[in-house]
């Protein structure tokens, strides 16, 4: 029989301990900013796309019409395909990765974020990452724009965060009800949906009300509703912290003092401090309650046994060297999470974009004075290039005498990807390598029936040497699971090859295209690094799909304001191409709020200025420089890129030096 996780005498000592800190520390060290303050800060970051709530006042008062077109995500989730071509898929654990990254709502994630002089936090492996939460320590945790479309276009989930601690007020108005109805699972899914992201953690970490006996039940009641409401595509993970019981106290695992709230829910995420004994115990619950075990989340805290933490140092798994990014494991934990194929069924792109590009500051007084600017939201999928690690270069360099083939990402103002080989090892074997090297870039997962092709913009290096270098396709016959045949395309040295269709050849009616790569055939001859390839786009999309009748048109300049503060905007439309309008949905990504489009990049007087995922941009001091000696007007063009990799550009209209100065007119 299973018993409550904690004896009483344990509970009323944990209760002890509580109120005696209370009683020693009753202040916070850092006074908190006054309501005023935190308004103004709220209404600052919402012009910069950033969105979330303080109280529950905010969040009851909150309505749809309040979206603000720069605070949405427009990139769909690319669904990632369900059948395991793959050995690995369904033998290694899910990853869900939480963001806590000093406070959260940082100027980089925003829509027009400044140059910063180092990188900061981003997520490159993103094919590891199931699902990504966005935390803050705010009431309602809405993720940036920003986020939501890197995780959608590598197909992972992303999840907001609604947060109760102990400092917050009325905790009982979660359980509002309005005509029979939770208020706050409305409009946390209204909120899902209005801002594009997939769901909710629910961190609950502060005591129920005393004078609320049927918290626990009514609770249970608010997740399934909340559940009901997001829809099958969408989620809400549980936090393992307040239980059944009514007071916080941290499992470690799953019992049943949470496994209602975890069962009501579509997972559970544990606290970090369990053991082996947990995983034991949580596994006869999960067993005992015909809960499946994928939906358990062992946290692992990545700033514990960190001695340079102030206060008594947190412990998480393993205790013995655990903490940081690798959690005390022999391996990066990447390699224990499943690595999902990239792209869709019938849909991959990449231009190799990371999340911060590398730029000369034009402001320094000094000379080549390198800047990142931050393009969170452009971040393409990128190759797992982690194999050759450190530990990797030192065997390979004491094993015998090979051919090496690796690559690097681009840290130019142009994203691309560079492909290398050279010789490695320090004794020769007895037999000569002679098979060609791959270079596994992508796992994928889509048909091989004809009805794809593959398009590359990339430029071979005249290698002036014996080495020959290029595509390779690997197949898969689902029925054997047993490899095809890897279809190889060679291309000449010292060629640019801009956009360059290559069909994907009919191998097997029931097969799968399941990998894309580059190989080399030969001897470079030499130990130093020698450049093969430089690859700058890659794009796998239905055949024949050229749609020429999308149209960006009535670009202005237009003023939105929120009580004291005002900001002008660049805005423009586009036009539907009654062609495409029905079919594109069917076999390409179709943005519910920018159709066809990806993103958008806005030039004026000839320069690009700037980069957005919605149809409108704000207008920064740098874009008004400008109009500098500008008398009559500037001209102004908006690219639209398109999913799949064509662009279009609207005509240049001349905007009115006024209107940058007063706002809304309208263009052609």
């Amino acid at each position: 029989m299973e018993t409550s996780a904690f004896p009483d005498w344990r509970r009323i000592g944990h209760r002890i301990g509580k109120g005696l800190k209370d009683v020693l520390d009753p202040h916070p060290t850092n006074p908190s900013p006054s309501p005023e303050e935190r308004k103004d800060q709220r209404i600052r970051d919402s012009f910069k796309g950033l969105v979330y709530f303080d109280n529950f006042n905010e969040v009851e008062a909150w309505s749809e019409s309040d979206i603000d077109p720069i605070q949405q995500a427009n990139q769909p989730l690319l669904f990632r395909h369900s059948s395991q071509v793959h050995d690995d898929i369904g033998s290694k654990t899910k990853l869900i990765l939480c963001h806590d990254y000093k406070g959260g709502y940082h100027d980089y994630e925003s829509v027009r974020p400044d140059p910063l002089s180092t990188e900061l936090y981003s997520c490159k492996y993103l094919q590891f990452v199931d699902t990504f939460i966005y935390f803050s320590h705010k009431l309602v945790c809405v993720p940036p724009p920003s986020w939501s479309n890197v995780l959608h276009r590598n197909g992972s989930k992303i999840l907001g965060t609604f947060l109760i601690e102990p400092q917050t007020d009325d905790v009982e108005r979660l359980l509002l009800k309005r005509n029979g109805k939770y208020l706050l699972a409305s409009r946390l899914a209204e909120m899902a949906t209005g801002y594009g992201f997939d769901g909710w953690l629910l961190n609950v970490e502060k005591d129920a009300p005393e004078n609320y006996p049927r918290w626990s039940q009514e609770l249970t009641a608010f997740i399934l509703e909340l559940r009901g409401n997001l829809g099958e595509d969408k989620a809400v993970i549980w936090y393992d912290a307040l239980t059944v019981e009514g007071d916080v106290y941290y499992q470690n695992g799953l019992t049943l003092s949470n496994r209602l709230y975890a069962m009501a829910a579509d997972g559970i995420f544990t606290n970090y401090k369990w053991t082996d004994k947990h995983l034991a115990a949580t596994k006869a619950s999960a067993t005992a309650a015909g809960m499946p075990s994928s939906k358990i989340f062992f946290g692992i805290d990545v700033w514990a046994q960190n001695t340079n933490m102030p206060g008594p140092p947190r412990v998480t798994y393993p205790a013995e060297g655990g903490g940081g990014t690798n959690t005390g494991l022999r391996n990066p934990i990447v390699q224990y999470a499943h690595e999902y194929p990239a792209g869709s069924a019938n849909f991959f792109e990449t231009t190799f974009t990371q999340a911060f590009r590398p730029q000369i500051d034009t402001k320094s007084k000094e000379k080549q004075t390198v800047v990142y600017l931050p393009c969170v939201g452009s971040q393409d999928p990128l190759p797992n290039l982690l194999p050759f690690s450190a530990r990797d270069w030192e065997e390979v360099h004491k094993g015998p005498i090979t051919r090496v083939l690796y690559a690097e990402l681009g840290m130019g103002p142009n994203p691309s990807l560079t492909v290398f080989t050279k010789l490695a090892g320090c004794y020769e074997e007895a037999e000569e390598q002679s098979d060609p090297v791959p270079l596994r870039l992508f796992k994928l997962n889509m048909p091989c029936d004809g009805s794809l092709e593959a398009r590359f913009d990339l430029e071979v290096k005249d290698t002036s040497g014996g080495t020959d270098c290029g595509i390779y396709l690997t197949y898969m016959d689902t029925s054997s699971q047993s490899l095809l045949i890897d279809e190889r395309c060679k291309i000449s040295p010292g060629k640019h090859y801009g956009n360059a269709a290559i069909q994907i050849p009919i191998h097997h009616s029931a097969g799968r295209l399941v990998e894309l790569g580059i190989f080399s055939d030969g001897d470079p001859g030499v130990s130093n690094p020698l450049s093969l390839m430089e690859v700058s786009r890659v794009v796998i999309k239905p055949r024949g799909l050229l749609p020429k009748n999308f149209k960006i048109q009535n670009i202005r300049v237009c003023i939105r304001s929120r009580d004291k503060i005002q900001q002008r905007r660049i805005v423009w439309n586009w036009v539907k191409d009654p062609l495409w309008e029905q079919r594109w949905p069917e076999l390409m990504p179709w943005s519910r709020t920018t159709g066809p489009f990806r993103s958008f990049t806005v030039h004026m007087g000839g320069e690009a200025v700037g980069e957005a995922h919605c149809l409108e941009m704000p207008i920064t001091e740098e874009d008004v420089q400008h109009l500098d000696g500008v008398t009559d007007g500037i001209k102004v063009q908006v690219e639209g890129h398109l999913f799949g990799g064509d662009s279009i550009r609207s005509p240049a209209v001349t905007v009115p030096k006024a209107e940058f100065e007063h706002g809304c007119g309208n263009r052609g």
